[in-house]
């Protein structure tokens, strides 16, 4: 790959697409995958002219703010459980497509995983059906994905509003909530939508009445769109969304409950040995796609305890550290990441937080087993 010559060239390789909106998230769908940044010495980074080396530079800073997904096996779980909810809903118009409930803890990868989801799918339908509905001047676009994102103020109207924005209808800011979820439902039979990401659905909150309104017009929809809903959140469960407010004996009149199916991305662990290796193998994945002149196989998998009491096995929080740390390096011209390096990198607060507790945990984790030839362990072999 050559380094881009020109602005224009440059700015295309910064994806700032709005998944929000049609044409958002068909750029996001459509899009070949990121081209590595080439590799090159110490001598030849130096020797580019200025200018080349600022571009360069950037590139590989938008690469590495960028890596992934990879396919972890809880990952890849996930991906298999959504693809047999969402494969399997294929039933006629008259009847309710259940909905998958992807919940897990902040940071490990959700939102991530659902749009990875989702284009895999839209790719699949347009590869079956083309990428247009019907023939000649009647013939609509297909959209076989809508993707939205709830806000703390999310009601009823404004979630409508959203559906008509998204497939970019004129005046969708105005008019009822009934009209505009008319309108969106015209949309979706048009277009042969069938799937509906709905991101951030923690945000309502079931002890006010929008909230409740909202998670009631969820069934309403999935009543009338023959979709099937994928909703991401945050404890999900534990904010009533699955019994839709009822509580005791009365959660078992929730149709929600016996509609939603809920999936979860575990976090990270290095309690037990299949958790161990799973962090490493993520770790030499990562290491793998790194483009730092004076990185070398096993540089990063040597810091795997490091880097976990630093992310606390949050994924966000390592992609964090990762891309902040690969910046300070090629910024300070080191161009390897090492622990004096990411100690001066901050990230986010919650693994700030969390850091002490789990490096003690390390320090006071059993030695690895003696091997019986050599009476030394696997660390020591490794050093």
């Amino acid at each position: 790959m050559s380094i881009p010559a020109t602005t224009a060239e440059l700015a295309d390789e910064e994806r700032d697409w709005d998944l929000s909106t049609k044409a958002g998230w068909f750029q996001m769908a459509q899009a070949p995958p990121r081209t590595r940044p080439p590799a090159h010495t110490i001598a030849e980074i130096e020797a580019m002219p200025a200018p080349e080396r600022l571009r360069y530079n950037h590139l590989r800073a938008g690469w590495h703010a960028n890596l992934g997904p990879i396919r972890t096996p809880a990952l890849g779980a996930v991906l298999d459980e959504l693809d047999e909810i969402v494969g399997a809903n294929m039933q006629d118009g008259e009847k309710v497509k259940p909905a998958a409930v992807l919940d897990a803890l902040p940071g490990l990868g959700k939102s991530t995983a659902a749009v990875a989801f989702a284009r895999g799918f839209h790719r699949d339908q347009i590869d079956l059906y083309g990428p247009t509905v019907g023939a000649g001047d009647g013939a609509w676009q297909r959209v076989p994905v809508v993707h939205l994102g709830l806000t703390s103020h999310t009601t009823m109207r404004s979630l409508n509003s959203m559906l008509c924005r998204f497939y970019g209808l004129p005046g969708s800011d105005r008019g009822t909530a009934q009209s505009l979820a008319h309108r969106a439902a015209e949309c979706v039979a048009a277009c042969k939508t069938r799937l509906i990401v709905v991101d951030d659905v923690h945000f309502l909150d079931m002890n006010r009445r929008d909230g409740r309104e909202v998670a009631n017009h969820f069934k309403w929809l999935a009543n009338t769109f023959p979709v099937t809903f994928v909703f991401v959140g945050v404890g999900l469960h534990a904010r009533g969304l699955l019994d839709e407010g009822f509580t005791g004996a009365d959660a078992a009149l929730s149709q929600t409950a016996r509609r939603w199916t809920v999936v979860n991305l575990e976090p990270f662990e290095t309690r037990t040995k299949a958790g161990r290796a799973t962090w490493r193998q993520l770790i030499l994945a990562i290491e793998r796609d790194l483009v730092l002149a004076h990185t070398r196989r096993g540089t990063l998998a040597e810091l795997s305890d490091y880097l976990f009491a630093r992310s606390s096995g949050h994924f966000a929080s390592l992609m964090s550290l990762i891309g902040r740390g690969c910046y300070r390096a090629i910024k300070t011209g080191t161009e390897a990441l090492s622990v004096d390096l990411l100690d001066g990198v901050r990230i986010d607060q919650a693994a700030e937080t969390a850091r002490a507790g789990i490096t003690a945990a390390l320090d006071t984790r059993p030695p690895a087993p003696l091997d019986p030839t050599t009476k030394r362990t696997r660390r020591q072999r490794a050093a």
